[in-house]
């Protein structure tokens, strides 16, 4: 029997407000299972969709004819070399489809447009001292227009949904200057109904952190594991815990580590009158921090090493994958302090950076936009 793979938890609601569109078509469940294998894999031959669906050949090449049709999927140059006639490999079409991601944080808004296979053709984001419901849904509003716009006009009716992510505890976040009553304001809101209805389009929603390590399962360093840990540090660091290509949300991991977060990192800065908007944009690098940076990263890997540690001891997970909202250069240093942290404790387990980056967030959003649309909740793999 082959190995099973699971997908990412499904969004915890959804607000379907879809059209009959051709692109938005139900697939059906083998069509479904082709699209998650080159999903996995990126570039499949038809035998190896064979053996690894188990499907027939002809079941292969009628749902590989109809895919194609449909431009979800495309032909690469034929492979020659080997025994036999040349294969030609198959691989999903980035501009087959399209979805929006948001994320709502405490102290940032992101929306990006991704294409089929992830990538992010367009972001806008802002950033605040606190979340404002009103001004947020009204920003959303005026900017949906613009990402729609970055489409062309016959690539439109392939954008098949928004995604949501929101944090633990919106509702009760509490920052200098924030009224009162702008609390109860998210206690009250539907998200899923209220931005459904602004994007006029199906909408999922998902808990940010949960998101965001689906992003890495969907389109990034986990596509492969079976297990690992995931740890995101933005304006708090929290964690979540995949065993067996499953994410298991809520508190898996419950260690506080209110030391490693930006809102530490932000506090330093402000204290030494250095800006602090980089640090929350998402930008692909940051200013010349110097000192203050260095003891954060140090901070942060002993911090991470410690949660590490503490996790092992109840689960064996060989692999953590490290993401936040901070610029690949610093995600590397991280990586390295908690590496060294860990040292000679814990040398069986493997520390690296997810590939998703600071916006893994919206991204995995949107990623569920795309995998409610076009994958299967289980894919089957050779052994080995």
């Amino acid at each position: 029997m082959p190995d099973m793979r699971f997908a990412p938890p499904p969004a915890i609601r959804v607000s379907d407000r879809s059209g009959g569109l051709n692109q938005m078509r139900v697939r059906t469940y083998n069509e479904r299972l082709v699209m998650s294998l080159l999903r996995q894999h990126e570039n499949l031959s038809r035998m190896e969709l064979c053996q690894r669906s188990g499907l027939s050949a002809q079941t292969i090449s009628v749902i590989a004819r109809s895919l194609e049709r449909d431009e979800l999927i495309v032909s690469g140059e034929a492979q020659r070399g080997r025994v036999g006639p040349p294969t030609i490999p198959l691989s999903l079409r980035p501009d087959g489809a399209y979805a929006i991601g948001m994320k709502i944080g405490m102290k940032s808004t992101d929306l990006v447009l991704i294409d089929f296979i992830g990538q992010v053709r367009q972001h806008i984001g802002y950033i605040y001292d606190w979340p404002n419901a009103d001004v947020i849904f009204e920003r959303l509003a005026d900017d949906l227009p613009k990402l729609r716009a970055h489409l062309p006009v016959e690539h439109r009716d392939r954008l098949v949904g928004i995604g949501i992510a929101v944090p633990e505890g919106i509702e009760s976040v509490e920052a200098p200057g924030m009224p009162q009553d702008a609390m109860q304001r998210w206690s009250a809101v539907d998200f899923e109904t209220t931005i459904g209805a602004i994007a006029d389009m199906e909408a999922h929603i998902q808990n940010d952190v949960t998101a965001a390590a689906g992003a890495e399962m969907i389109f990034g360093t986990a596509r492969h594991l079976d297990d690992f840990a995931y740890f995101f540090v933005g304006s708090t660091t929290t964690s979540r815990l995949a065993l067996n290509h499953r994410i298991y949300g809520g508190s898996t991991i419950r260690q506080s580590m209110k030391i490693t977060s930006l809102v530490n990192l932000d506090t330093a800065l402000t204290g030494a009158d250095l800006a602090t908007a980089p640090v929350w944009q998402g930008e692909p690098s940051w200013p010349d921090y110097g000192p203050l940076l260095e003891q954060w990263i140090a901070i942060c890997g002993a911090d991470l090493a410690d949660a590490i540690e503490m996790l092992s001891g109840f689960v064996d997970v060989k692999t953590v994958i490290l993401d936040g909202r901070y610029p690949r250069g610093i995600a590397e240093k991280i990586r390295d302090s908690v590496s060294t942290a860990l040292g000679s404790k814990r040398p069986d387990i493997t520390i690296v950076c997810g590939q998703v980056g600071p916006y893994a967030k919206a991204i995995g959003a949107a990623g569920l936009c795309l995998h409610s649309r076009y994958m299967v909740g289980e894919v089957g793999l050779e052994n080995g």
